[in-house]
């Protein structure tokens, strides 16, 4: 199971670029951040770091939902797995990669970008006691980008007996439904009106974690 994703404070390097007349997507003379200065300390991440903050406007341009890739991509910068690389071998992939997923973005006009948007699951008309929400956006080549997390709140959870679980991975889109086969946590949503089904999900998380509900758009 992947790591859940929890929030820190990070300087949003790709997402709010600074004018520079150095190399990246900032004025590393004014770098200050550990981050900020392995950036500026490798020509390769630098320059990756200047792709990435290009492809982030694009991506937002080009999708029709500038808030929901903006959140997307804070969402990103804010995993541990980037947070928490010391070196510029440990970011340059990770950094890649995100660059590739950027720019599969799906445009306004494809529909995968109908299942842009964030999800919160419902009960009975209120919101889940059990919490779970998605994050998803649509890709190019019937495919949607999704991640999530979902809570167990045991008969003891006061004194913590509470299991989560998480979805973070790409989908791809088949007759209406978007299928997630994830290392082993697999998904099918289907979308709605006003938001989607999850069905079939297993292997997401702890002892009696579950994506499976009603989920509303926010």
């Amino acid at each position: 199971m992947l790591r859940f994703l929890h929030a820190v404070t990070i300087t949003f390097l790709a997402v709010l670029p600074i004018p520079s007349a150095l190399a990246a997507s900032f004025n590393c003379a004014a770098a200050r951040s550990a981050m900020e200065k392995l950036i500026c300390g490798d020509e390769k991440l630098s320059t990756l770091d200047e792709e990435l903050s290009a492809a982030f406007k694009q991506a937002q341009e080009r999708s029709g939902a500038k808030t929901t890739i903006t959140r997307w991509q804070r969402e990103w910068l804010r995993n541990p797995d980037v947070t928490d690389c010391k070196t510029a071998a440990c970011l340059s992939p990770l950094f890649a990669e995100r660059l590739k997923l950027l720019n599969s973005v799906a445009p306004a006009t494809d529909a995968a970008t109908r299942w842009n948007g964030e999800y919160d699951r419902y009960w009975k008309g209120q919101k889940d006691k059990d919490q779970a929400s998605l994050f998803l956006v649509g890709l190019s080549d019937d495919r949607v980008y999704a991640s999530g997390s979902a809570v167990w709140n045991g008969p003891n959870a006061v004194n913590g007996q509470v299991n989560v679980g998480e979805i973070q991975g790409v989908g791809v889109l088949k007759g209406g439904k978007a299928v997630f086969d994830l290392q082993g946590c697999t998904a099918t949503l289907v979308l709605e009106d006003k938001g989607l089904q999850v069905e079939d999900e297993s292997g997401c998380g702890g002892l009696n974690v579950t994506f499976n509900g009603t989920y509303r758009r926010r």
